[in-house]
């Protein structure tokens, strides 16, 4: 009995075996070659001839479902394209594609000869690089390109893959629209594409994103080194999720690659600007905008934490008009196009701060803990007809212990860069910005202490008019002196005549009416809109300190 049983094992391992063989065999000399051939002919065919594949190596396991392509290419016929895009038959955009391998886990074969449904687990691509090019304008085509649907079906009934990985993706774009070709360039991308299927009903699936439940991609270190010659530009991390429909930034860096007064020589005299946005958050995307019209539109971002720093050089005069560089009008220039309803700002610094050659010091403000809203934040054309006012109210606490509440409107449609700003700060010692006076004119407070101070202005890129209140008492000023060691002494006379003729302790004076500065600036084409806005409160503050029948005699001794 016992050898009948060895018999019959013996025989059924060697069927089992001789049919591992077989598979074995058929898998290697023909299933292989087969769906070698097939891949190549779905691609031809699908592309109408435009493009061919090509790669190293096939290999499928059948038993466990994996298979893997390696040192993968996409090759376009570029002069079939060149033909069919001249007789506008074709898409405006190419594609060329190189992938050093792809990895098929479980692709379930039976169910694809039973069902003609193609159903695979994971497809992993490593280390892809994508070359797109743009060689005409967008525009409508004349005929809608067959669904993908239609394409897969003269092969499938449905194609699906639980999960997409595409490793340290590079994606090149050229866009050759314009006289000078644009590169851009995104290294190390890295996306995941969920349960992504193309069947009869998958078009209609309005929870799906380009037939995917969620596509994400993460990118770091991102370096743009084209910007600008004085500052370096990059990203620490950008990422997006089609199911949340978010972008998030982190770390938005804007640097000026010089220190100090370096930058200023090599700038023409030009402010430096510098800034970084730690973390912004921008929800309820709206993704087809954003893929197809390469716009921003969203419902909100939050933006927290950031610091703003302005530094202006006395000593060099721009060289250059700043007409038409308002932050607004810039806005508006830029070729990416966004709308925004709300944009959210929450625990920012703002720093403004200028070099004064007459005093050879620094000095300058700052606004802490800033936050507040921007509404309508938009440049692109449509929505600007509808509603061209952008409006901005921030909070901030001036040098740090003043309450400030701002609130500026900004005609984001005005070529001539049209705003209002009215504000109101709250109660604080002037002694506080004894540092910034000290450094750019000389003068240090001895006392007096700000109630508060209300101002509206209303201006655009020639100039700004409007009016402010200062209330305040107390008010004693000293002029100094440097001497030859850089040593500040009081200057007895001119602080004297200055307490007599110039300046007013209190606002109201006892037994008079509350006085208001009048601000008629008129621009200095060469100066920034932020140090027109300081310019211009300056107006308005030396009208409610300065003594009418003084103010000649002040001039006149260089005492602005």
């Amino acid at each position: 009995m016992r050898n009948k049983w060895i018999k019959w094992g013996l025989i059924a391992g060697g069927i089992v075996l001789f049919l591992v063989a077989v598979v074995i065999v058929a898998e290697r000399y023909y299933l292989q070659p087969l769906l070698a051939k097939t891949l190549k002919k779905s691609v031809s065919e699908t592309s109408d001839g435009m493009y061919q594949i090509e790669f190293e190596k096939l290999r499928y396991e059948p038993f466990s479902g994996d298979a893997q392509l390696t040192h993968i290419k996409l090759i376009p016929d570029t002069l079939l394209y060149q033909k069919r895009i001249d007789n506008s038959k074709t898409s405006n955009f190419i594609y060329a594609t190189y992938i050093d391998e792809i990895r098929f886990s479980n692709i379930r074969l039976f169910k694809l000869v039973a069902e003609r449904k193609l159903d695979i687990d994971l497809v992993r691509i490593n280390k892809p690089t994508v070359e797109i090019t743009q060689r005409k304008q967008d525009e409508k085509p004349k005929k809608s390109p067959a669904s993908p649907y239609k394409v897969i079906s003269k092969f499938v009934k449905s194609f699906r893959v639980r999960k997409v990985e595409f490793d340290q993706m590079k994606f090149v774009f050229f866009d050759k629209t314009k006289p000078a070709t644009e590169k851009i360039v995104l290294d190390k991308l890295n996306i995941d594409i969920a349960d992504f299927l193309i069947d009869s009903l998958s078009v209609l699936d309005t929870t799906r994103f380009y037939y995917s439940k969620n596509t994400a991609f993460q990118l770091s270190n991102l370096n743009f080194p084209s910007v600008s010659p004085l500052h370096d530009f990059r990203l620490d991390t950008i990422s997006f999720s089609s199911e949340q429909r978010q972008i998030q930034v982190k770390g938005i860096h804007y640097t000026p690659k010089f220190k100090g007064r370096q930058y200023t020589t090599r700038a023409d005299g030009d402010d430096r600007i510098s800034f970084v946005f730690e973390d912004i958050l921008v929800k309820e995307v709206d993704l087809n905008a954003l893929i197809f019209d390469k716009k921003l539109v969203a419902h909100q971002a939050h933006i927290q934490r950031g610091n703003i720093d302005i530094f202006g050089d006395g000593t060099y005069r721009a060289a250059h008009s700043k007409m038409g560089k308002y932050p607004q009008q810039l806005f508006r220039k830029l070729n990416f196009k966004m709308k925004l309803d709300t944009v959210r700002v929450e625990n920012f610094l703002i720093s403004y701060s200028e070099y004064n050659p007459s005093t050879e010091g620094s000095g300058g403000v700052n606004f802490k803990l800033v936050r507040g809203d921007l509404v309508n934040v938009t440049n692109d054309t449509l929505p600007l007809a509808k509603n061209p006012i952008c409006e901005a109210r921030i909070e901030s606490l001036f040098m740090g212990v003043a309450p400030l509440s701002t609130h500026f409107r900004f005609n984001i449609a005005s070529k001539r860069g049209d705003f209002t700003c009215e504000g109101v700060l709250g109660g604080i010692d002037l002694k506080v910005i004894n540092p910034v006076l000290t450094s750019l004119a000389l003068i240090k407070i001895e006392s007096g202490k700000v109630r508060s101070f209300k101002f509206l202005m209303k201006g655009d890129e020639y100039g700004v008019g409007g009016k402010g209140t200062l209330i305040y008492h107390d008010l004693k000023i000293i002029f100094e002196k440097q001497d030859d060691d850089g040593n500040t002494k009081k200057r007895k006379l001119v602080t004297g005549l200055a307490d007599k003729i110039f300046i007013q302790d209190n606002n109201p004076s006892p037994d008079e009416p509350i006085r208001t500065g009048e601000i008629k600036y008129t621009r200095d084409p060469k100066k920034s809109y932020f140090a027109t806005l300081w310019r211009s409160l300056r107006q308005a503050i030396a009208g409610c300190v300065l003594k009418r029948k003084g103010l000649k005699k002040l001039k006149k001794m260089g005492r602005h």
